[in-house]
């Protein structure tokens, strides 16, 4: 004879399963939420660090800020600094976008960390031996800065930018930081860098949060020389 009973039970259990399972669901969903919302923070962060230092080295954008501050003010200085800012973004963006493809390969991810290793090997060796921002322009010759300037106002004069408006400035960010040919290989090797070191993640709000943290860091970098060159 057939107990009722047991089916009753044997559906009760099946529920109950059912209903830990779904708590499981519950937990692993959160978990990967965590994790997600961490990379996302991880790559704002790592992004912000590697912005401020790739801007460190003296070059024609820093010798444009810098000269803009002398000249004009800090506000100038800085423009000129938020130019080279939305190109870090973009250029990041892309690169972080395009190594995510390349990694795929086990070898390509292994060649990037041995060649992103060694650029910022290199990159820290010539931060170190290159002279603060004072003294390259305590030893820049006059007709050096002044072949610098000359261009800067030849490149207003075209765009047809007035001296006095902070549009002027922010082209000339734009337009120098646009000219770095190296920029988007240096961006891919570093993101395959830190990609490889397992610290960024892929997906394009990592991507974009990598990218938006680089603009960060760069900015902040050419607030902070811009800041001392007035002061000073």
């Amino acid at each position: 004879m057939i107990d009722p009973t047991r089916g009753i039970q044997a559906l009760q259990q099946h529920r109950g399963l059912d209903s830990r399972f779904r708590g499981n669901d519950s937990a692993v969903i959160f978990v990967k939420s965590y994790r997600h919302h961490t990379f996302l923070i991880i790559a704002l962060i790592i992004g912000a660090i590697t912005g401020w230092i790739m801007s460190m080295p003296i070059g024609p954008v820093n010798a444009a800020a810098i000269s803009r501050t002398l000249k004009y003010s800090y506000r100038f200085g800085v423009a000129v600094g938020i130019g080279a800012a939305v190109m870090d973004v973009i250029y990041c963006g892309g690169a972080a976008q395009i190594n995510q493809f390349l990694v795929k390969s086990p070898v390509i991810n292994l060649v990037f960390e041995l060649v992103g290793f060694g650029a910022l090997l290199v990159l820290g060796i010539r931060q170190l031996r290159s002279k603060t921002a004072h003294d390259e322009l305590q030893f820049m010759p006059p007709d050096a800065e002044g072949r610098s300037e000359r261009v800067t106002e030849l490149a207003m004069k075209r765009m047809n930018l007035e001296r006095r408006s902070l549009v002027g400035p922010f082209a000339i960010g734009v337009v120098l930081y646009a000219t770095n040919v190296m920029a988007v290989p240096e961006w891919i090797i570093i993101s395959g860098l830190w990609r490889s070191w397992g610290v960024l993640g892929v997906g394009f709000a990592i991507n974009a949060m990598f990218a938006l943290g680089a603009g960060a860091g760069t900015l902040g970098w050419f607030m902070a020389l811009t800041r001392w060159i007035a002061r000073h």
